[in-house]
């Protein structure tokens, strides 16, 4: 049957000389890998290669015959949800979304049910950063409210607590872990972990301090996901932000 649903595009990847394959989290299915054949050849094809840019948010009609059903799949109809302007354009935007995608290429990595508060929160950040003044923090904030979708969000029953032990996701005035984090750095993860995105711009971190929130973030995700690995993109961000 055919099926209409919002997409945000997660990531491309080049198939032969002129088709692509685009992962799509769809509001309506979830994760699906899409097969665009043709695509970086044709001119006059109903689907443009302008529409499958990282975090491009889509509307598309496909044909489904079994919704749990994994593989490729084919995009009948395709068109902008939402038009992104800024992040194209803006080189600090760019690279953070560069990073986004890169991010959830890892994190949503299976095919399955769809999840309506996930794909919520992606395309309400997404547009989030696409119309409002660029923050630095705003790809660890991401990563922070990113972690509760996938269910193991920092606990904040003992927030006042000093340091913060990253195997086990929780505060604590001490700890035998070796992956306990303390003084500035913790001061700066208490402040993400409870702040708002339209309240980035109040919090003042500087790049040094941003810069080991971000690999303490990283190091977070792969003691709790099997197989995250190290994101090449963040030494894009390095270089942006220094």
């Amino acid at each position: 049957m055919l099926i209409e649903t919002d997409a945000v595009v997660i990531s491309t990847l080049k198939y032969g000389e002129s088709s692509l394959i685009a992962r799509c989290y769809c509001k309506e299915l979830g994760l699906k890998s899409f097969m665009l054949k043709g695509i970086l050849s044709s001119k006059k094809g109903p689907l443009k290669k302008s529409l499958f840019q990282p975090l491009s948010i889509i509307n598309l009609i496909t044909q489904v015959k079994n919704q749990n059903r994994e593989g490729l799949h084919f995009i009948k109809e395709a068109r902008i949800r939402f038009p992104l302007i800024e992040i194209p354009s803006d080189i600090k935007k760019n690279a953070v979304a560069l990073f986004l995608s890169e991010v959830m290429t890892r994190v949503i990595s299976e095919e399955g049910a769809p999840n309506s508060l996930l794909y919520n929160f992606i395309q309400k950040n997404v547009i989030q950063l696409e119309e409002k003044g660029f923050s630095p923090l705003f790809h660890l904030k991401f990563m922070m409210d990113l972690s509760q979708h996938l269910g193991f969000s920092p606990n904040q029953s003992d927030l006042k607590k000093d340091f913060f032990d990253l195997e086990s996701g929780c505060f604590c005035s001490s700890s035998p872990s070796k992956f306990l984090i303390g003084g500035d750095l913790v001061v700066a993860f208490k402040q993400l972990l409870g702040a708002n995105f339209e309240a980035l711009d109040e919090l003042t971190i500087p790049n040094s301090l941003r810069t080991k929130v971000l690999s303490v973030l990283i190091d977070y995700f792969n003691l709790h996901l099997q197989g995250f690995g190290k994101i090449k993109s963040v030494d894009i961000l390095h270089e942006i932000f220094r």
